[in-house]
């Protein structure tokens, strides 16, 4: 059962700075059911029991400040070294999470098909678990991957992480402290090229909106 207390805050820090570099085009604003990628992840996240959610954006992608600047978005922080790798987003997340914040959850925002049931999973099991340093999710076939959620002793670790590792170092380091959330589905796949996106909309359906662009 999730409980929602103030003392224990968990929130989330949707990684959206991305260069894109093997889509050719930014990902974040493609369309997807008459939204945008980036919209659906936040939407999701907003839905979900999360205490705020915070989005790392590139401020080089025009458009991508008003596509993501959504009510109740608690902090729209922008990544001007996210050429260096998505450990640099991770820290300006963490930068701005207030105090009172016990817990983060790090999501991305290329992967339009989480839902919120994950990110609750994630919460949850953090709770019932006696709040563990480091919860992960693992899909069919052991495979793990996002959503992550990182207590606050293991923020300072984060910020000494460099390059696209993202927290996976941290991960590794601390294996012992790893609690595992199952999803129980196939791993959510991120929209990294033209053939993901492909895939996706050929899955889902989309309807391209030039406003969405």
């Amino acid at each position: 059962m999730l409980i929602n207390d103030k003392n224990h805050e968990v929130w989330g820090i949707i990684l959206a700075s991305g260069l894109s570099t093997r889509m050719g085009t930014p990902k974040m604003l493609l369309p997807y059911q008459q939204k945008t990628l980036i919209l659906h992840v936040i939407e999701t996240c907003l839905h979900s029991v999360l205490d705020g959610v915070v989005v790392v954006i590139n401020p080089k992608v025009n458009g991508l400040v008003e596509a993501v600047s959504v009510p109740d978005i608690k902090h729209v922080v922008e990544n001007h070294d996210s050429h260096l790798g998505m450990s640099t987003s991770i820290k300006v997340g963490l930068e701005v999470l207030p105090q009172q914040v016990e817990a983060m959850v790090i999501l991305l925002g290329d992967q339009p098909e989480m839902d919120e049931g994950s990110i609750n999973r994630i919460v949850e099991t953090y709770q019932v678990k006696n709040r563990p340093s480091i919860v992960q999710s693992v899909f069919f076939n052991n495979e793990k991957g996002h959503p992550v959620l990182f207590k606050r002793d293991m923020f300072h670790h984060l910020l000494q992480v460099e390059g696209d590792s993202g927290g996976k170092s941290v991960i590794e380091k601390f294996s012992r402290e790893v609690v595992y959330a199952p999803m129980n589905q196939h791993i959510i796949p991120d929209v990294d090229t033209i053939d993901d996106y492909q895939r996706l909309i050929k899955k889902r359906g989309v309807v391209h909106d030039k406003g969405n662009r």
